[in-house]
């Protein structure tokens, strides 16, 4: 539960995150602009995602 959790407060802050990037990449046209936005959130996220799911420990086996 505990991951599940940290994971909706990281899915929440992305969605400021992108729309900075898509409002800074308007002039370049919506599409590119997402496909941009989504790539830095990608770069950006994927880090936190590994830290919030990594099973490194029996602590973290025994919580779930």
């Amino acid at each position: 539960m505990k991951r599940f959790l940290l994971y909706l407060c990281r899915w929440q802050l992305s969605s400021p995150i992108l729309a900075l990037c898509l409002s800074w990449l308007e002039p370049v046209g919506t599409a590119l602009a997402t496909v941009i936005a989504n790539l830095i959130g990608g770069a950006i996220f994927y880090w936190v995602d590994l830290k919030i799911f990594r099973k490194d420990d029996k602590k973290d086996e025994d919580e779930e």
